[in-house]
């Protein structure tokens, strides 16, 4: 049965890979594909063409790390400017905590001991005020609907999920394909195949309340590169004058513009493509926004309406 390796598989092997060929003259590929349990195409495509381009600016051969295949063997040489020791700026060091920091949340207790060093050594470098400084939050989502949905990923399998639906506020069973998982401003997204919709949705990971891994094999698995959050030119279009106390809107919603009033004020359009959305949105916002102009079918009633929905559940 030939493995099935995904993007993060592929990466995580060629790090262990580089290392140990290169402080050894010459591997056996067979012995490459045996330990590390990587197919010979795939293998020979990534040494080819992904270590071989690895190196800094400008790229030149002294910069780039070397691999040489011949008589079915691998030889790996770091280019010169890995032997150098390496000299960071604080700006460099902060990505490189940033970075390290957000793989240690993705991975939690199973993180490497070599990483947990690395970052250790890294926010010392930087000093105390390091956790102050830096915080990184991929998006709030149960560990177990993110390993579940690995799960069926790494396996190619059809994953029925238990989603709820905050745009229109309703709950469906679904069996989709899961594509990708990734973090984008602060939430997990789940890119899938909905057999339900019968095309690609994007579904928000902490609204999946459940999943259930299927013995369907998934027929849409090639990944895109969509936003998480991509209106259409028809859907209705609203402009809010913010006060500065809810200017977590700017930082929580996609706006399509962002301008400053005359007074100060903070004033953004949404895109709307769920009308119960934009009546939460507004209900929490109270007095601190005001609605001064709308695009599109959205009806007059918008808070009212919201409101009744609220005072009918209490009165229940």
């Amino acid at each position: 049965m030939t493995t099935r390796l995904t993007a993060g598989d592929r990466l995580a092997r060629l790090l262990s890979i580089i290392p140990w060929v290169s402080e050894s003259d010459g591997v056996p590929i067979s012995e490459i594909e045996r330990r590390f349990d990587y197919p010979r195409a795939l293998l020979l495509g990534d040494l080819q063409n992904v270590v071989f381009f690895v190196g800094v600016h400008p790229f030149t051969p002294d910069q780039l790390v070397e691999v040489t295949i011949s008589d079915d063997k691998v030889w790996i040489k770091y280019a010169d400017w890995f032997a150098r020791p390496l000299k960071l700026s604080s700006q460099e060091a902060a990505t490189l905590l940033t970075t390290a920091r957000a793989a240690l949340s993705v991975v939690g207790d199973d993180a490497p001991e070599t990483l947990v060093r690395a970052l250790t050594k890294l926010g010392a470098m930087l000093g105390g005020d390091a956790d102050q400084i830096l915080d990184v939050g991929l998006g709030e989502a149960p560990i177990a609907i993110l390993d579940g949905l690995r799960d069926a990923i790494d396996s190619g399998v059809c994953v029925d999920i238990d989603y709820y639906s905050y745009g229109r506020d309703v709950a469906t069973k679904r069996e989709v394909d899961p594509v990708r998982l990734f973090s984008d401003q602060g939430n997990w997204y789940l890119d899938a195949w909905c057999k339900l919709a019968d095309e690609f949705r994007m579904f928000r990971v902490d609204r999946i309340r459940s999943t259930t891994k299927t013995s369907n094999p998934a027929h849409h698995n090639s990944v895109r590169t969509v936003p998480s959050f991509e209106p259409s030119d028809d859907d209705p279009r609203i402009e809010l004058t913010l006060d500065r106390s809810a200017m977590w809107v700017v930082e929580q919603y996609p706006c399509e513009s962002v301008t400053e009033s005359e007074d100060g004020r903070t004033i953004v359009v949404l895109a709307i493509t769920e009308v119960p959305w934009i009546q939460r949105l507004l209900l929490r916002l109270g007095p601190a926004a005001t609605m001064t102009s709308r695009e599109g079918s959205l009806p007059d009633d918008l808070v009212p309406e919201a409101a009744r929905k609220v005072l009918a559940l209490y009165g229940r």
